[in-house]
């Protein structure tokens, strides 16, 4: 959040966006997918270009139709940025970020291009879909939810003739092998290897949008031109990694290792990284199945330490079926479920993963039980690598998200108890992993004085907090 330096997160966190002529060497996938289907379509590169803000004021001239912005947190009200605010003081860099970005674009289109329209898409365009005065606000004519492949190019050919368009816009999928490879490489080297979710829970998105697999071709072939882009670390990401090629729920660990093997030996690659898994998932995988996708996922990198992030949610299986958890949770009955995660994440560890549970406080119906049963579930694993990490609710329907404020005692004994962890392993996995992509030792460990300054911090926070808070 704002509330660390901006002066040395900024350049060390967030450095500028390489350039090559005046365009984003590396962009967010999402925006790169809609930049592919115009390619596709018939627009020329003359015609489309992604740009960093630093850029706009060459790029936006009398020319300019339409200025297309992608957004993850464009209001900051995602649950890791309300739970980091809440924390940490201050607000989220994305959200900062933003508000200073459609400062930047507003000054130039009043200077250059009166009449182009400002159209919003990204992850984070639910947070401004239903609120018509903060559009206004920020100056946005136009906002796509979803996946927008299928209707891009209807959406920009009308911008270019000026055709009136809804305000807000429901993005049209494409089926997973209509999918347009990327033409330019992605922030972190990312590529999707499926889309969706469609488990049903409530506190999420992609609740209703069923797992949509991209076929092993499209996957790779993203892979090279990030490669071509000079981004040799690969983030493969998928809302559950180890359903990739299932059918229905049913898992297929040979597809899983295969892509994997398929990526490893193009040339080139370094350390893969992935990024969220499923309980229910991992539990169809063999221990020695979950050992290779390891070894496949470091391959000479040297990494020790790779990571998963594992949505336990609540360690109160009743609390995580009424919030719309029951697909999620498979077969696993309610009394059941915080054991069986703490097996599947048991057996992550043993395969070499360091795994990052997700849990959300305050989700509607929480009980005070349901906080002390996830708070004994999240203190036995005293002793184990794994991290931790507890959210506030936030609604994703627009509605206001948990605060602190409304945290009691026992959930702040609960985040206390998981930063143990967290203050322990995450230093080690940051070292491990920079090492492992090249990262220049200096560097490293500056990281590692800004973390322990930050754990200094957050410490003093809880404490706090934990103090101000209601029994």
């Amino acid at each position: 959040t704002t509330a660390a330096p901006p002066g040395l997160v900024g350049r060390l966190v967030m450095p500028p966006a390489p350039l090559t002529d005046g365009r984003a060497t590396v962009a967010p996938l999402g925006i790169r997918r809609i930049e592919a289907a115009l390619r596709e379509g018939g627009f020329t590169r003359d015609e489309v270009a992604v740009v960093p803000e630093e850029e706009l004021p060459r790029a936006i001239g009398p020319r300019t139709c339409a200025v297309g912005i992608c957004a993850g947190e464009p209001t900051g009200h995602g649950m890791n940025s309300t739970t980091m605010a809440g924390i940490a003081g201050g607000i989220s860099y994305p959200h900062a970020h933003f508000t200073r970005l459609m400062a930047t674009v507003r000054a130039c289109r009043t200077a250059a291009a009166p009449k182009a329209k400002i159209i919003l898409g990204g992850p984070g365009s639910w947070q401004l879909a239903g609120d018509a005065a903060r559009r206004a606000a920020l100056g946005i004519d136009h906002v796509v939810t979803g996946y927008a492949e299928g209707n891009a190019l209807e959406l920009f050919r009308a911008l270019r003739l000026r055709d009136p368009l809804p305000a807000v816009i429901p993005g049209e999928a494409v089926p997973a092998e209509a999918i347009p490879p990327i033409v330019d490489g992605t922030t972190m080297g990312v590529v999707e290897i499926s889309r969706g979710c469609g488990w049903g829970c409530a506190f999420c998105t992609l609740a209703r949008v069923p797992m949509r697999h991209l076929p092993e071709e499209l996957i790779v072939a993203d892979v090279q031109t990030n490669l071509r882009a000079g981004m040799a670390d690969i983030a493969v990401l998928s809302e559950d990694f180890f359903r990739y090629g299932a059918i229905g729920a049913s898992v297929q660990p040979e597809r899983v290792l295969g892509l994997l093997q398929w990526l490893r030996g193009l040339h080139g690659v370094g350390l893969l990284q992935i990024d969220h898994a499923n309980a229910r998932s991992v539990a169809g995988f063999s221990a020695d199945e979950l050992a290779r996708v390891t070894r496949l996922l470091v391959g000479e990198t040297g990494a020790e330490l790779p990571w998963v992030n594992m949505g336990v949610e609540t360690a109160s299986g009743a609390l995580l079926r009424r919030n719309g958890g029951g697909p999620k949770m498979g077969g696993v009955m309610d009394d059941e479920w915080g054991s069986f995660c703490a097996v599947q994440l048991r057996r992550l560890i043993r395969a070499g993963f360091l795994p990052m549970v997700s849990l959300i406080l305050g989700l509607p119906g929480e009980t005070p039980e349901d906080v002390e049963a996830t708070l004994r579930w999240v203190e036995g694993f005293r002793g184990e690598p794994i991290t931790i990490f507890p959210v506030l609710y936030a609604p994703v329907d627009g509605g206001a998200p948990l605060t602190v404020r409304a945290l009691t005692r026992r959930h702040w004994q609960l985040i206390r108890a998981a930063y143990t962890y967290n203050f322990r392993w995450i230093p080690r996995l940051y070292r491990d992993n920079q090492a492992a992509v090249g990262v220049p030792p200096w560097k490293r460990l500056l990281f590692q004085m800004m973390g322990w300054g930050q754990a200094m911090q957050w410490r003093a926070r809880f404490a706090l907090h934990a103090g101000r808070a209601r029994g």
